[in-house]
């Protein structure tokens, strides 16, 4: 049973989906910006819908 799941998740497309998601979150949690220094808020803002909008696009194809 596990292994026939296991034969149907794109796990790519997973670890695209969590490390999109997890970007996202740090954006929002404000510890990318010691890394990425952003010339405006609004920039920041659209930086963190455009990961999670990937993350969530990643998690509806994770099946094969």
């Amino acid at each position: 049973m596990i292994k026939v799941m296991l034969q149907k998740i794109d796990f790519k497309m997973l670890a695209t989906a969590l490390g999109a998601l997890g970007l996202g979150y740090l954006t929002m949690a404000g510890t990318v910006q010691k890394y990425i220094h952003f010339a405006d808020p609004l920039n920041e803002m659209a930086f963190a819908c455009i990961t999670m909008t990937m993350g969530v696009v990643c998690l509806f194809s994770i099946k094969k």
